[in-house]
């Protein structure tokens, strides 16, 4: 389905019935990444899975200014007032987590909670310049450079997001990969691929790291799970979220890497469940 909302073109799919819960996919994926979470969720929930805008069937403005994670944000938010939810929960992997989180501090009132899946906060990120966090996050930084990342990416981009997905623990099912590569190879999806990188560099890091020296918390509940054998495995995740947000609970997950829907969707729902009990969402009639 598609919805015209804040602007642009989103698709969206809605399954179950009950308390609303919207699904904000990573990177370089589409909402097919929940497919293995769904209908778990659905037997409690309303489920709404999103395309991001520049990814799969959403639209693909091309304004690299409209990337940034509050214009996302505003996105999802407006496509569940479309559907007529005024709060719901928020489940958010990779770069639909920094989404995720921008709507966590701008919109507290619209949100229950807010699952994060294996993201530390990106001004976190980008002060990582050693022991080894420059070549876990290269890409952030590769796509920083204008003109050669365009050409890299368009010349070999089967190759490029194959690299991603040989990172995980467990194999993700090679049907769901060919279509992650053929929705990268899409019109416009590498050039709005850029401008998602470049804009959380140029305006999403300021504007978090002015939050941070301002005193400014996230005041929404989050939850923040993590790959037990991924990127952030010996990372101070837990420590560094209470650091910007007042009430955050999380744990590893284990024998998964970076996409843990796809790597431990069993582990994945029980979590999303548990979280909800805990911010009070009801459960199906």
């Amino acid at each position: 389905m598609l919805a015209n909302v804040n602007g642009t073109t989103i698709a969206y799919d809605v399954t179950g019935q009950g308390y609303p819960v919207l699904l904000l996919h990573g990177y370089p994926q589409t909402r097919r990444m929940w497919r293995k979470v769904t209908p778990a969720l659905a037997k409690r929930f309303t489920v709404v899975a999103m395309d991001l805008r520049g990814c799969g069937e959403s639209a693909k403005p091309p304004e690299e200014s409209g990337y940034d994670k509050r214009t996302m944000a505003e996105d999802a938010l407006a496509l569940m007032r479309h559907l007529g939810h005024e709060r719901f929960l928020v489940i958010g992997h990779d770069r639909g987590a920094r989404a995720a989180r921008r709507l966590a501090a701008d919109h507290p009132e619209a949100l229950a909670g807010a699952a994060l899946l294996d993201i530390m906060p990106l001004e976190w990120v980008f002060n990582q310049g050693r022991d080894g966090y420059a070549r876990r996050y290269w890409h952030w930084y590769f796509m920083l450079q204008h003109d050669t990342a365009e050409a890299m990416l368009h010349a070999a981009p089967r190759e490029y997001v194959l690299s991603f997905f040989r990172r995980s623990r467990q194999p993700l099912d090679p049907a769901d990969v060919e279509h992650y590569v053929e929705a990268f190879t899409r019109p416009g999806v590498i050039e709005a691929t850029l401008a998602d990188y470049r804009t959380a560099y140029e305006v999403d890091r300021p504007r978090w790291e002015a939050e941070v020296r301002a005193g400014k918390r996230i005041t929404t509940p989050l939850c923040v799970l993590w790959g037990g054998n991924g990127n952030l495995a010996d990372a101070p995740v837990l420590e560094a979220w209470r650091a910007v947000a007042a009430d955050v609970r999380g744990e590893a997950v284990a024998e998964s890497a970076h996409y843990l829907p796809e790597e431990q969707p069993e582990a994945t729902v029980r979590h999303i469940m548990r979280f909800a009990d805990e911010v009070g969402a009801p459960p199906s009639p």
